[in-house]
């Protein structure tokens, strides 16, 4: 297929993985890797430029969403990605995810999201354990 008409994107490497980039939004696969294993998550972040959509394709995800604002990201609660589900966390919003065995979502939002145009914050793993419990 001329690849002018149609773009076919496949990945099954663990981790982050842009796939197609239009003007301004991008498309990545997040696939399992340890590093996204609730167990070893570092910060939640916001991202202060773009919206981000998660569909799970496959496996399980749990995305962590939090209420606060600029003094951090509040009440926490957890929520299962169901797949075939478009979930959409707003611009501004704290979050985080873990991903399972074998997991695979789709990422959609603006290609400039960056490090630079985002917040993060450290969270202890603990927390997050004990708002899942609360919910």
């Amino acid at each position: 297929m001329n690849e002018e008409l149609l773009q076919i994107k496949r990945c099954q490497d663990a981790g982050y993985h842009p796939q197609i980039y239009f003007e301004g939004w991008r498309v990545a696969y997040l696939n399992d890797t340890p590093k996204f294993h609730l167990e070893n998550m570092e910060d939640m972040q916001r991202h202060n430029t773009s919206d981000e959509v998660f569909v799970l394709l496959k496996g399980s995800c749990t995305l962590y969403i939090g209420d606060g604002g600029d003094e951090g990201p509040g009440t926490v609660r957890a929520v299962e990605l169901e797949p075939g589900v478009i979930y959409n966390v707003r611009r501004g919003a704290w979050h985080t995810h873990a991903t399972g065995p074998d997991a695979s979502v789709l990422i959609v939002e603006n290609a400039d999201v960056s490090p630079e145009n985002s917040d993060h914050i450290p969270v202890n793993v603990g927390w997050l354990f004990r708002r899942e419990e609360e919910k």
